[in-house]
């Protein structure tokens, strides 16, 4: 089976559970107030390096991995059950790309190392969290944050010890065979290997890998061939065999070689390389002393063999096993900073200035939360509308009072302040909720929840929004002029 070496999946962390919308009623407490419990987080998805190459493989049947999403909310305060994780398994030597923008998102080098792919979503509050002294039965509840969601590429670069490179049908594939366990596909004709082939060459007790790297042209440092597609894998090899056919001008080749490794990366030049000169068995002792000698220019050691005849491989095992540089650590690639998005809060007029477009990432993340036909998650919203200076902004732009207010999906309608400011204030000067009344038919001289002239239906659960202060500050303008429609 080929080795897979790319893929392109889809990542989502799972949604994060709504609060939950309860009030506590016992036999001896009819009035326990309001107790609805956090939602649970959404789980994540996350990238784990396992020491199987042929992981991705595995990966193929699907392409989009979601995690669980968090469980709602309950009564008596229970919060709901976390999201479980989805752990992905891939190949050490694994580097993770943004699909979309190209970006680096990891590079897993480590057996067992895991980077978080996707995270999960938040859960809500439940209305227990939104309870004060001036809102002591909030009827609402917060909605859990949707998991996060993005494409990636997996490239597998192979950690081999020893890396073949060659022209197509140079024979890589029979040296590979005949030097290891590997069994790769051999045939008479060019790009034969399509993928890249491991083996494993063992002597006493010395063992190394050995990899196949399918055939470069030249030209493939500019993509042409297999282009860059397979050059990836030679990155982190620690020793360098150019295979070079006898019969197919091998120094020109080897010329053209490194010239494509020098147009990739000039670092490849550096590292320690010799020549297997091949199918010599073809090829009369004249030629191939001749070819020897030419070869020497270049400065490496040419070893003249036969993959077919198993000529010569003796000598070849002993030069790669004496030339093999010591296991350095390797060091992952640099990977870019994660990257956060602010929209700044812009209004827009819509049909002539009646009508008005609230946009921004905060303030839409703030709507999200909550149930804009929900009254008194309206009233709870006017804080956030302030602090993110909404009201200031549709005051300068213009908005009269009665104007419509457009913020995502949710409408609401604009007051301006003096109406506002007609609003009644307690003793401390603070305003007053008008959304609980204390001498209201359903809330005792405690303030506290009476079932008894409500109409609310305890079985009710509304989803939630994110932390905020309390709705209720100290100034007229902490109390935008908004009312949702």
């Amino acid at each position: 089976m080929p080795l897979r070496d790319t893929l392109e999946i889809t990542v989502q962390g799972g949604k994060g559970g709504d609060g939950g919308m309860s009030f506590l009623r016992l036999k001896y407490m009819p009035k326990g107030g309001p107790d609805g419990g956090h939602g649970g987080d959404g789980g994540s998805v996350w990238l784990e390096t396992v020491e199987d190459v042929a992981s991705l493989e595995r990966l193929v049947s699907r392409r989009h991995y979601r995690a669980q999403t968090g469980a709602q909310g309950e009564g008596r305060d229970k919060a709901g059950r976390a999201g479980e994780d989805v752990v992905l398994q891939v190949p050490a030597g694994t580097l993770v790309l943004d699909a979309e923008t190209g970006e680096r998102v990891a590079d897993l080098l480590e057996v067992g190392e895991r980077v978080l792919a996707a995270q999960g979503g938040l859960g809500g509050r439940g209305n227990a969290s939104f309870a004060s002294s001036q809102r002591r039965t909030p009827r609402f509840a917060e909605y859990g944050t949707p998991g996060a969601k993005r494409t990636l590429r997996l490239e597998l670069r192979i950690i081999a010890d020893v890396g073949l490179v060659g022209y197509p049908n140079a024979g890589k594939s029979s040296l590979l065979a005949a030097l290891s366990n590997a069994k790769p596909q051999i045939a008479a004709y060019p790009f034969t290997t399509l993928s890249p082939n491991l083996g494993v060459v063992e002597r006493d007790l010395k063992r190394f890998t050995m990899a196949d790297i399918p055939g470069i042209i030249e030209g493939a440092s500019e993509g042409k061939g297999l282009g860059l597609e397979f050059l990836r894998h030679i990155a982190r090899t620690r020793l360098l065999v150019y295979v070079l056919d006898i019969a197919e001008a091998p120094a020109d080749n080897l010329t053209a070689l490194q010239h494509e490794l020098r147009a990739y990366d000039p670092s490849l030049l550096s590292l320690p390389a010799l020549v297997a000169l091949n199918k010599c068995d073809v090829a009369d002792p004249p030629d191939i002393e001749d070819a020897t000698h030419e070869l020497t220019r270049f400065g490496l050691p040419v070893l003249p063999v036969s993959a077919q005849e198993r000529s010569g491989l003796d000598e070849l095992q002993d030069a790669l096993f004496e030339l093999l540089p010591a296991r350095a650590e390797l060091e992952p690639l640099a990977v870019g900073p994660t990257r956060v998005t602010v929209e700044p809060v812009v209004v827009r007029a819509l049909e002539g200035g009646a009508a008005w477009d609230v946009s921004g990432s905060e303030v839409m993340a703030v709507i999200s939360r909550f149930d804009p036909k929900n009254r008194e998650a309206v009233a709870y919203l006017q804080h956030h509308f302030v602090s993110l200076g909404v009201y200031k902004l549709l005051k300068r732009a213009g908005a009269k009072a009665g104007d419509d207010v457009y913020i995502g999906d949710a409408v609401f309608e604009y007051f301006d302040d003096k109406q506002v400011a007609t609003a009644p204030l307690d003793q401390s000067g603070e305003w007053e909720d008008s959304e609980v009344d204390p001498d209201a038919d359903d809330v005792d001289a405690d303030g506290n929840f009476d079932d008894a002239g409500s109409d609310f239906d305890d079985t009710q659960n509304l989803d939630p929004d994110e932390s905020d202060p309390e709705a209720t500050p100290s100034d007229p303008d902490a109390r935008p002029p908004t009312e949702t429609r």
